[in-house]
């Protein structure tokens, strides 16, 4: 359906991922974007959008984001072998990359 008048905002909550409580994002752009800051690492989050104009709100419109960015995983192998340079003892430390691959995923545009 169209409108006659114009959205002069718009809403927007969110919530991690089982927890019940929405928060509001304080600013309300006018414009069709803003930013959540600060959200958790290695978390899922639900995010609603609605559009107001001067006679009411819109209907809220819900996307579950996938998994933010997490820590890396624990390197492997760890070994630490002791060497003679210049009558100088250093420790020489090797590793293998983790075996987990981790990154940031986009955003699923899933309706809730």
């Amino acid at each position: 359906p169209t409108s006659d008048r114009p959205i002069q905002h718009y809403e927007i909550q969110y919530r991690k991922q089982g927890v019940s409580s929405w928060t509001s994002v304080t600013r309300n752009p006018t414009t069709s974007q803003t930013t959540i800051r600060n959200v958790d690492k290695g978390s899922v989050y639900n995010v609603q959008v609605r559009a107001v104009s001067d006679i009411g709100s819109g209907q809220w419109r819900s996307v579950t984001s996938q998994m933010t960015y997490r820590v890396p995983p624990q390197v492997e192998n760890i070994n630490i072998n002791q060497t003679v340079s210049n009558e100088m003892i250093n420790l020489q430390v090797t590793w293998n990359q983790p075996t987990t691959q981790y990154r940031k995923q986009g955003v699923s545009h899933t309706t809730l």
